[in-house]
C-alpha cells in the first residue's frame, strides 16, 4: 500500500547579493566554506548556520549549497525563513 503524504516544498530562494550574504551570515552566526576546485575547475560554496536552541530539536544545522557564496547563502537564508515561518504557524 502507497502511502500518500507530501515532501515538504522546498522554500523559496531570493539571491542575495554579496553584502548581504555576508550581513546576514555575521548575524545568524553562521560560517562559510569554499571547496578546493576539482579537477574542471569548478568550486562548490557551504553556508553552514547553527539553529537556535528553541528550534534546534526539529533541525539543528541549516547547510545551503552553491556555486557562488550568494547563491549558498541564499538557500540557507531561504531555510532559516521557512524554519521561522513554520514555528510561528504552530
Amino acid at each position: 500500500m502507497a502511502r500518500d503524504h507530501a515532501e515538504p516544498a522546498e522554500p523559496a530562494v531570493e539571491e542575495l547579493s554579496t553584502d548581504e550574504a555576508v550581513r546576514w551570515l555575521r548575524e545568524v552566526d553562521g560560517e562559510l566554506f569554499r571547496t578546493p576546485p576539482n579537477r574542471t575547475g569548478r568550486e562548490a560554496w557551504v553556508a553552514v548556520v547553527r539553529v537556535p536552541a528553541s528550534l534546534a530539536e526539529r533541525k539543528p544545522t541549516i547547510i545551503g549549497l552553491g556555486a557562488t557564496l550568494e547563491e549558498a547563502a541564499s538557500v540557507a537564508a531561504a531555510q532559516w525563513r521557512a524554519l521561522h515561518a513554520d514555528t510561528t504557524l504552530h
